[in-house]
């Protein structure tokens, strides 16, 4: 990296010492950065006499703290670096993941600097074979915990969680345990043209839906079969029941902690998306295609797809054991509309409401199991990430599920002959409801009220280095 040899820090001009927090800096920067996160954490904020444009360098980098730690964060510093510890040592959640394919291209920028070749001929034996890279220590470390719960766990108990603009401490952590819940009973629901304001990237046809032809009906005596690419993702799904335990037992874990250190009930909530977010990793890591890919291209797919997955799997949640007029969250736990309407914030309600209205559209599909797993996958496989190394195998992935999901929907809902192409567009319709939700969360991160050092806020810097 040219900045990297030029040793000079982004954010005064001195002399660098290294990488920290995500940039070359000195050591003066990267003192004041620590600092003044651990000041953010305990209320204390910096204020500038000034415009908030005052100049930062060597000589002047200690008249505006304001400033220089707008500038810190614009050169691209990382919040969720400093631990809350105040210890060192702090790591990124993915390292250990791909430590092994960066090693590999440093090792391939050496060989470019030594001999001057291009990297088409670097020798086969430098290129990277995929095998099982490991996940981070910390979900190495939650699988551990997970085994050593009993099959039903206790439900958390009710804390006295800090003061939230969110959720209160009537919105506790409790989690009853509960019969299944009865279907859906939905009063007619009007239709909508479905005018997403951001483009439809799951298939790579014209009119965003591929023009293929449907299959010949099957007799009626011989039902038909479910496509194999379907059989595939459906054996590879996560067990509900597994991802429930393993994110119960790191929420007791948190309860575990000194008064100061327990997250508020916002916070708790990104806590489960955290944690939700490893089991959509793992599972992704499995994946059919997925896992033939090289590591660099594993990262681009998932950093471009994250929140759509874990607002499909909210909506999915939902869809399934749900009720009309209450959310129910990963570990079980109702939370009543009406409780939210009230303590949540307008953004926060309007992203809630938004999805129950997507949850209601699926719903007057008749989504299915065998229905949502391939979608999924074909948001994983979404055709808009730049700069694939394997484009063609990404492209044949999502052919393939596009083609398994139109013959499903045609042999199985002979009669909603519309049926995949409305799965499609209302895709659309995840992916801008995903893109708010971003931002929302991006927004409260940087007002300090999101978990820091953690997969969901390295995923959320993800598309902003």
């Amino acid at each position: 990296d040219e900045r990297v040899d030029q040793r000079t820090c982004l954010i005064c001009g001195d002399r660098a010492t290294g990488l920290h927090y995500g940039i070359i800096s000195c050591e003066g920067c990267k003192g004041f950065f620590k600092r003044s996160i651990c000041n953010k954490r305990n209320n204390k904020h910096y204020t500038c006499t000034e415009s908030q444009s005052c100049k930062i360098d060597k000589t002047q980098r200690k008249r505006c703290p304001y400033c220089r730690f707008q500038k810190c964060l614009t050169v691209g510093m990382r919040l969720e670096a400093v631990r809350a510890d105040r210890m060192r040592g702090g790591r990124n959640k993915f390292g250990p993941m791909y430590k092994r394919d960066r090693a590999l291209k440093q090792q391939k920028k050496a060989l470019i600097r030594a001999n001057g070749f291009k990297l088409e001929t670097v020798p086969q034996i430098m290129s990277p074979v995929q095998s099982d890279y490991s996940l981070s220590s910390t979900i190495h470390s939650i699988h551990a915990m997970s085994k050593t719960l009993p099959p039903n766990p206790a439900a958390l108990t009710p804390v006295d969680y800090e003061r939230s603009p969110y959720g209160t401490p009537s919105l506790g952590m409790t989690v009853p345990g509960h019969a299944p819940l009865p279907g859906y009973h939905y009063a007619s629901f009007p239709n909508r043209t479905i005018k997403s304001e951001y483009p439809d990237h799951y298939t790579n046809a014209h009119e965003s839906v591929p023009t293929y032809m449907y299959p010949e009906t099957y007799p009626s005596s011989s039902p038909p079969d479910i496509p194999e690419v379907i059989l595939k993702l459906l054996q590879l799904e996560p067990d509900e029941a597994q991802v429930k335990t393993r994110i119960l037992a790191c929420l007791q874990q948190e309860q575990g902690k000194g008064r100061h250190e327990k997250l508020s009930t916002f916070g708790l909530m990104c806590k489960m998306a955290d944690q939700t977010l490893f089991s959509i990793v793992e599972w992704a890591r499995s994946c059919i295609f997925f896992k033939e890919l090289e590591v660099g291209d594993q990262m681009k797919l998932l950093q471009n797809c994250w929140s759509e997955l874990l607002v499909f799997d909210h909506v999915y949640r939902q869809l399934q054991h749900g009720k009309e007029h209450s959310v129910l969250l990963v570990t079980g736990q109702e939370v009543d509309m009406s409780t939210i309407a009230a303590q949540a914030g307008s953004i926060l309600n309007t992203l809630v409401l938004r999805a129950q209205e997507l949850v209601l559209h699926l719903h007057s599909l008749q989504v299915d199991r065998h229905e949502f797993v391939c979608l999924k996958f074909l948001i994983l496989f979404s055709l808009d990430v730049k700069y694939l190394e394997n484009h063609t195998l990404a492209k044949d992935a999502q052919e393939k599920a596009n083609a398994a999901l139109l013959e499903y929907t045609a042999c199985h809902y002979p009669h909603s002959t519309d049926k995949f192409r409305q799965l499609l567009l209302w895709l659309a319709e995840v992916r801008a409801l995903s893109m708010q939700a971003e931002e929302y969360l991006y927004h409260k991160h940087l007002s300090g009220e999101v978990p820091c050092n953690n997969l969901l806020i390295e995923m959320l810097h993800a598309k902003r280095t």
